[in-house]
Formats: C-alpha cells, structure tokens, sequence
C-alpha cells in the first residue's frame, strides 16, 4: 500500500478490480515509474548502493573480523522506516554444524546442536578455546559449555558509553538508526540450507519482462536518484562506519581493482578515512621549534589534503580549520574565500529538494556520464562533521561539558570562520602596535 500512495484514485481502483481484463495496458509503467521514483529506485540507483556498500565493507574488514552490511539496505534498498542492519563475523571464531578435529590452535571452534530446537536457531557448544575470554560468554548445561548470546549483548552495552539499547539479537543505537549484530562464521552449507546451493540465480519474474517494452522517462529517473542519494539518511549514517583500517590494505586493494567506477569509491572512502585520521593527531603551534613537531604538522597536513575528494566543500574548509589553529590566518582566508564560493544555489545538499536549476545542471550530459562519486565531489555540499574530541575545532567553539562530535552547516561555518580569522588577526596587529609604540616611547 505505500507503494500504491502517489498513484491516482481511477489507476488504484483498476489495480484492486477482481477482474483482471479491466486493468489497463499501461498499469505495469504507471507501478514502475511509482516505484522507481517514489519507493525502491532506479536499477541504476540500487547498484551503486549495494557497490558502494561493498566498498566500505572491504575498507573496515581488519584482523579481529569481517564488517557485512545486511537487511534491506546491504540489497541495495532504502525503505521507510527501515535502519541500517550492520553484521561483524569474528575471524578467529568458527562454527561448524558436526564435530571435526581442530585446524588451528589460535581459533576457537563451535559445533551446532539442532536436536529439539526450533527451527531457525541452534546452539553453539564450545569445543575448543584458545582464550579463557570466552568462558565469560558461556553457560554450562549438564556439564558442556554452550555460548549465551545474551551474556555477550550484556557485555557490550556494560562497556559502551553511547547508551545502546538491546534489540533482539542485535545491539542498536539510541536513535533507532542502525542495529549491530556480532556473528559467528560456518565455512560450510548447514543441511537446512543445502538447497539454496542448486537454486536459479536467472529468474526474471513476467512483470520484469513486461517493463522492458516500455519507454522510461529517462532523465526524470536519473534525477530523483540524484535527489534520494543526496537525501538518503541510509547513506548517511552508513558513511560514518568506516573503520580505521590499514592504510597499506586500502592502497592494496584501489591498486589491484580494475574497474574505474570501483577505483574512485575506494578514492571516496579514502578521503572519509583521512579525514578521521586528521582529527585525531596533536597540533603545537610551535611547528619550528623541534623536529619531529614539523613532522607531525606534516602529516595532518597531508592528510587534510587528501581529505577533499568526498564533496565539493568539506575537505577544504577542515584544511581551513587547520591553519586557523596553527595561527596561520591568511592561509586560512584563502582557503575559506575558496569554500564559499563554491557554496552556491546549484550545489547539492542534504535534505534538499530539487529546484529548476538544479534539473537544469543535471541535464548536462557530461554529469550524467559520470559516476556517482564524481557528482558527489563537483555539485554535493556535506556538512562539518568533527568528531569527539577532534584537534582541529576552534577553541572559540569548544564547551566544557562537550563529550560528543559536533555537526555544522558547510556555509554557517565557513562565514564563522572567517570571521574568527579577521579578528585574531586584528587583535595580534593591536598588540604588535602597542608593542612598537612601547618600544619607541
């Protein structure tokens, strides 16, 4: 019935008719187009989000487990109301449905029990451990030791600060946005599942057949992708759970891709990385003094500037941030000036609607040819984002009883800034007046 929202009263009344010989010829195009603008999306739409899932899932995979983005959204799908499903499977546990020898002696080995279970679930009897760790997620039963999901949920919520909340089997946010499942991996086909392996991948249902016949208004697609991308909270919120993962393993794998639409997403994620990396390293304004305090000027440095490629303001205006507070307030100008003005009515930004000038840019055939990443790195506007206690927040900003990330509007904070720039600037050229009229009195 959502699906059915935007449709007219006359095509919902041929829909529900009992006799299918009424419904009109073009109801399949007017439930498409309902659809793909409306609902699911393009096809188009729903591989870049699955794409670039994968992506980000590669980049925060690292050696304690593997990072899966799940539920509707892992499919590429962005339904309402729905959130993010996010899934760790643990690399150095394994479960396997009968009961083997142990392979390596660093991992810990589950065998499943399914006699008398219901179906669907199973229980994991441990046997073998190479960490007494686990013992504190077991629970005995006449004298076996079986892994308790619920005492290894206690355990997360005890140590999180973020106030997490029990949601079934997952671990979800205060805000309702994501739910986090820790997992467990089996290497093979469980007997329920063992069909799935023969089953077809090719199905095209007689609906799908049907739509190819028709014409779609091409543009008009393309450009309500644009607009649920730019809107999507989805993508939002899943851009901010990349992990720190190892930088060699990043360049390793941008290297070897072949397909250039994957090289620039991992250029994308790349970008969102340094930018995290950069907030977290100490600044001294004393950058000449020692040695290694150039260094570490250094390396903020770059990786400010390798922080740009995501969105057409972001990167620069943290680079800003950073001159201004190693007092460098004409570096910072320049910059900021740079930001504005690229801050104007035909940029994108979140939340957004469409407007005629926007349909007009995106008419241009050299933006529908590119990808999505480019189009995010030319027309979109993010907003700052610093993260908790990030070193490169103004002071002028910073409030005692400040325990969370902050989040401005690219455009407010640019101005601010600004000023901030012109007003330490004139009160250290007052002091060096007062200073030079001291000195010659």
């Amino acid at each position: 019935m959502i699906a059915m929202q935007h449709c007219s009263g006359k095509q919902l009344q041929c829909l529900f008719h009992s006799n299918t010989d009424t419904i009109p010829p073009n109801i399949s195009l007017a439930l498409y187009r309902c659809l793909c603008q409306n609902i699911v999306g393009t096809e188009d739409r729903v591989k870049t989000i699955r794409l670039m899932n994968a992506m980000r899932d590669n980049l925060s995979t690292n050696k304690m487990g593997i990072f899966i983005t799940s539920g509707s959204f892992g499919e590429g799908l962005e339904m309402r109301g729905s959130d993010l499903d996010m899934m760790m499977s643990y690399k150095h546990l394994e479960v396997d449905e009968y009961e083997k020898p142990c392979f390596h002696s660093s991992k810990t080995y589950f065998s499943m029990e399914q006699d008398d279970i219901k179906p669907g679930f199973t229980l994991l009897r441990l046997k073998y451990c190479d960490s007494p760790y686990i013992f504190k997620y077991c629970e005995e039963d006449n004298g076996k030791l079986y892994f308790s999901s619920a005492l290894h949920k206690r355990k997360i919520l005890f140590e999180s600060t973020r106030g997490e909340t029990i949601h079934g089997a997952c671990i979800a946010d205060k805000k309702g946005y994501f739910d986090f499942a820790n997992s467990l991996h089996c290497k093979t086909w469980i007997s329920p599942a063992i069909q799935w392996i023969t089953r077809s991948s090719h199905q095209i249902s007689n609906f799908h057949r049907s739509i190819r016949n028709f014409p779609i208004e091409e543009f008009t697609l393309y450009v309500k992708d644009v607009e649920k991308l730019v809107n999507s909270t989805m993508m939002f919120c899943a851009n901010g759970t990349l992990t720190s993962s190892s930088m060699l393993d990043i360049l390793n794998i941008r290297v070897s891709c072949q397909q250039s639409s994957q090289k620039h997403l991992f250029k994308y994620y790349m970008s969102l990385w340094f930018n995290g990396q950069s907030q977290c390293l100490t600044l001294d304004i004393a950058i000449s003094s020692k040695k290694h305090k150039y260094k570490q000027y250094k390396s903020c440095l770059s990786n400010l500037l390798k922080n740009v490629y995501h969105d057409a303001v972001f990167g620069w205006l943290m680079t800003a941030s950073f001159f201004y507070k190693t007092k460098q307030y004409s570096k910072a100008l320049h910059i900021i000036m740079y930001s504005i003005s690229k801050c104007t009515p035909d940029k994108l930004y979140y939340g957004m609607t469409m407007s005629d000038i926007h349909y007009q840019s995106l008419r241009l055939q050299s933006f529908q040819k590119k990808s999505v990443v480019y189009l995010l790195k030319k027309m979109f506007v993010d907003k700052i984002q610093f993260k908790m206690k990030s070193k490169l927040i103004p002071d002028e900003i910073l409030m005692d009883e400040w325990n969370e990330g902050f989040l401005f509007p690219s455009t407010a904070y640019a101005y601010f800034l600004g000023f901030l720039c012109h007003y330490t600037s004139i009160m250290l050229d007052n002091v060096r007046i007062s200073f030079n009229v001291y000195d010659w009195l």
